[in-house]
């Protein structure tokens, strides 16, 4: 290997992890945003549609959010979906690869989930792994912030 080719490799590595940290960073800010919207609000239905704003906004479009009788996200008709609410079909007809699901158990006995996919790099410019470690966060706060806790199997 020439010395050129190994500073290039070295540059590139370094490169790659600055952007990783950016990205990163990224996420943490929409944590912090979300729990800076949570202590405004204080019933469960609302801190839920804010994590579901959150999500759509920055890091899938595909996402929806059942927990007792609230539904966030529409089925492929477009209407509110249902108790099995998934997010919509994109317009190829298919979910991205990258899937997140998660149970959402409440304090008072109701439980939910959590479904997004995600096709990389999307809005933030995420890689799926990264993605994945961001939903498993927001998921985590979103759990704590109705007073109880997400199971996430992946």
């Amino acid at each position: 290997m020439s010395t050129k080719n190994h500073t290039e490799e070295k540059f590139s590595v370094a490169l790659e992890s600055i952007q990783s940290k950016r990205r990163i960073e990224r996420v943490q800010e929409a944590a912090n945003a979300l729990l800076d919207r949570y202590a405004n609000q204080h019933g469960p239905e609302e801190r839920l549609r804010l994590t579901f704003e959150l999500v759509r906004r920055n890091l899938t479009p595909e996402i929806a959010i059942v927990f007792g009788g609230l539904t966030l996200g529409t089925d492929d008709s477009g209407e509110t979906a249902g108790a099995g609410a998934v997010p919509p079909v994109p317009s190829a007809g298919l979910h991205a690869k990258t899937i997140f699901r998660c149970r959402i158990h409440g304090p008072d006995g109701r439980n939910g989930s959590l479904t997004a996919f995600y096709t990389e790099p999307g809005s933030m410019g995420l890689t799926s792994a990264e993605w994945l470690a961001a939903m498993r966060l927001l998921a985590g706060i979103t759990g704590l912030g109705i007073g109880g806790y997400v199971t996430c199997p992946q």
